[in-house]
């Protein structure tokens, strides 16, 4: 909360308009201040400035409250038009749409559509109203350099061509795919952070971005990209990160403090403006027991590697919900490995021009393993696909 931009305050006016003048833009900025620099900087009393740290601090200090507060403040307050996915299985079991105030994550191995479905949702955020989008803004954080204006074009165009089918003759005069790319792509900001150190400056100052775009939607492509490559990839019992166990432990805590930074902030601003927030994540390998002398056995044994999702324990217990992306063979899959209020649901899924696209249930039998119940961090994925370089 120490992030929240002061024009959110309920400060004077002329208040907060001196103090964004003064690059005093967060709550932060003002209360590292002292009584007596706020009296230098703004011309305030002793008494007012006083005042001003007491009245700040208060806006950031937790306050008590009762289940039935809370009850009546989320019944009576106006709800934003939920965020739906387009996959009708999952759709169905979040019943809300994409969860606000919270962090979902789509984890999975390179090329299994999370990129893919970031972009998806983006655009229908940025969508107009009219064709069955949001109409709001979108910030996307691409930390891999993976964001495709030309595919975001793709998918509006084939959502525009959706809609004048649906339409008929005359709506289809009506629709100008020029303009509603244009005012799409207007919508969505990105930014490109080349650092963790610059990841989270970026995610601690989002409140500002958020309400300058006017987003609904807040993408982080990818969480793990930047982390791994900084502090090694420590996770999983047959990576070959790090020299020295002192190295790797101090890497390990430092990568934590930092990720665990990043996800406070992420679900202060989405708490506090009531959007969703998507991070993409990788996979790292798990080997088994018996892998460490000769390398994976056959898929199924103890000595195969298992894929298992990157960053570690503490990363995993800031996730609200889990999506677990995979591929079998040819066919993709994605299952609800974690969350506090819906079933963990499989759907076979393919990509399409407008983005994912489930494949019907009674088109698709699912493979048995998908349906096992196990550790929200095991993905249960065999190597039954040679992923390579991907991990």
């Amino acid at each position: 909360m120490a992030t929240r931009h002061v024009s959110r305050l309920p400060l004077d006016t002329y208040l907060r308009d001196h103090l964004i003048a003064n690059n005093l833009t967060t709550v932060r900025d003002v209360l590292l201040l002292s009584p007596l620099d706020l009296m230098e900087l703004l011309g305030l009393t002793w008494a007012a400035a006083h005042q001003l740290l007491a009245d700040v601090s208060m806006q950031i200090s937790p306050t008590f409250t009762t289940a039935y507060d809370v009850f009546t403040q989320q019944a009576t307050a106006e709800a934003p038009a939920p965020l739906r996915t387009g996959l009708p299985t999952l759709d169905g079991a979040l019943r809300l749409g994409m969860p606000l105030g919270s962090i979902t994550e789509l984890v999975g191995p390179g090329g299994v559509g999370k990129s893919q479905m970031s972009h998806m949702l983006a655009v229908a955020v940025a969508m107009p109203v009219a064709l069955g989008g949001l109409g709001g803004g979108v910030v996307y954080i691409d930390t891999e350099r993976k964001f495709s204006a030309q595919r975001l074009q793709e998918m509006v165009h084939a959502r525009v061509a959706e809609a004048a089918a649906a339409a008929g003759p005359q709506g289809a005069r009506a629709l100008q795919a020029q303009a509603v790319l244009a005012d799409v792509l207007r919508r969505v900001g990105v930014m490109t952070p080349g650092s963790t150190e610059q990841l989270l400056h970026n995610v601690e100052a989002l409140q500002h971005t958020v309400l300058q775009y006017k987003a609904r939607l807040v993408v982080v492509d990818s969480i793990a990209a930047l982390a791994r490559t900084e502090y090694g990839n420590p996770s999983g019992s047959g990576s070959a990160a790090g020299g020295g166990g002192g190295g790797l432990v101090g890497n390990i805590m430092d990568r934590q403090q930092v990720l665990g930074r990043i996800a406070a902030s992420l679900k202060a601003m989405a708490e506090s403006l009531r959007i969703p927030v998507l991070v993409t994540n990788q996979v790292t390998t798990r080997i088994g027991s018996g892998g460490a002398g000769g390398g994976p056995g056959p898929p199924g044994s103890a000595a195969s590697g298992t894929l298992t999702a990157a960053l570690g324990a503490k990363w995993a217990h800031c996730v609200n919900l889990r999506l677990v992306m995979q591929r079998l063979q040819e066919r993709r899959f994605l299952k609800v490995a974690k969350s506090p209020s819906c079933a963990n649901v499989v759907l076979e899924y393919i990509i399409g021009p407008t983005g994912l696209q489930e494949v019907p249930r009674h088109e698709s039998e699912l493979p048995a393993v998908l349906l096992q119940r196990g550790s929200v961090l095991d993905m249960a994925i065999t190597n039954e696909v040679d992923y390579g370089n991907e991990l």
